[in-house]
């Protein structure tokens, strides 16, 4: 059954929060420490790599970093647990491997040297994780990634090496994503894939805006806060969950590192702009469904964080990135989504609609 009690509906003025500061945890060097949500644990040791260090980069539990290194400092590997704006694996990796290309202490990374591989199990989603592996030079010799999710939370690994070849390096990079200690979470993930660049390129004529009432910004807020409830029922329809229904995507051609542009890869309309490697996702599309006989859903355009979901006015059709990135550069906030402490949800809906 849906958890609503949870929710709180509040009419008022509200402004976005800070971004709490980044905190090493108090851990002592030779103790476990356990993600409580996922069942990840950070040890001591994880093979032959010490761990340094575990820093949390948001409030609470909802992202945490570890950092370890070999004996010999010739190889560093970090490990995150994070929410994140979107759980697909496909698109968070796809960025994410971007944002490698920006990191100048690695060196030069030889995108053509590419190692790309899908993997997972039945616990997690069969080929629902992705991996990828490249060349460096400079510094180190390789570098790759890995990336798959548990329940509402993506774990991602990142492995750089001073010595060994690609090849190599992806092969310690697949065993150690194949072997992280997690719970079973509660759904398996959907296979995952690799996006390629979108073979045209798109002008959107600026969309039409559309002003919501407050029906709507019940209906939209109240599809994120199910989205955020991991207590759902596994029956419940597609359009409650986070984002859009899964389909294949593209990647616009104006993309780069730190702000990825994606597009559906059949209607080749806008879906989402990923800003960064820190979870951070624009997602535009209907709300599901609408009240009024005759009537298309309004399009709504959100930010959001795994945390934190930020909805903007409508629009009667998709706009296009460029209007979607002014609209979140000049517009306020029109209502908020947040998890709470306690593990319900917050809603914050605007007092003049």
């Amino acid at each position: 059954m849906l958890r609503l009690t949870g929710v709180a509906i509040a009419l008022c003025v509200f402004e976005t929060p800070a971004f709490a500061e980044p905190q090493l945890l108090d851990i002592e060097p030779d103790a476990h420490w356990v993600h409580e949500p996922t069942g990840l644990r950070l040890p001591p040791k994880i093979r032959d790599f010490v761990r340094d260090r575990i820093a949390s980069y948001a409030a609470g539990d909802s992202n945490i970093g570890s950092s370890y290194f070999s004996p010999d400092d010739d190889e560093v590997l970090s490990v995150y647990v994070y929410r994140s704006g979107s759980y697909d694996v496909s698109m968070m990796a796809d960025a994410a491997i971007e944002a490698m290309f920006t990191n100048e202490n690695l060196g030069t990374i030889d995108a053509e040297s590419v190692l790309f591989a899908t993997f997972g199990a039945d616990d997690i989603g069969e080929q629902s994780g992705v991996r990828a592996s490249f060349e460096v030079d400079g510094p180190y010799r390789s570098t790759g990634l890995a990336l798959f999710r548990a329940g509402n939370w993506l774990i991602k690994l990142r492995l750089s090496s001073k010595r060994v070849d690609v090849q190599s390096l992806d092969g310690r990079l697949a065993l150690l994503a194949s072997g992280m200690p997690i719970s079973e979470p509660p759904e398996k993930a959907p296979p995952a894939y690799r996006i390629l660049d979108c073979n045209d390129a798109q002008e959107r004529p600026v969309a039409p805006r559309r002003t919501l009432e407050m029906t709507d910004w019940v209906i939209a807020t109240m599809a994120v806060s199910v989205a955020y409830d991991e207590s759902i029922d596994e029956g419940m329809p597609s359009e409650t969950q986070q984002g859009p229904a899964p389909s294949k995507l593209c990647r616009d051609r104006a993309s780069r590192g730190g702000r990825m542009f994606y597009r559906d890869g059949d209607s080749k309309m806008p879906r989402a702009i990923v800003f960064g490697d820190s979870g951070t996702v624009s997602y535009v599309g209907q709300t599901g469904f609408s009240l009024s006989e005759g009537e298309e859903p309004p399009i709504i355009l959100s930010l959001a964080n795994g945390m934190r979901t930020q909805l903007y006015e409508g629009f009667d059709m998709v706009p296009g990135f460029d209007q979607m990135l002014s609209v979140l550069s000049n517009e306020p906030i029109r209502a908020v989504v947040e998890r709470t402490e306690d593990g319900g949800t917050n809603i914050i809906l605007p007092s003049d609609s």
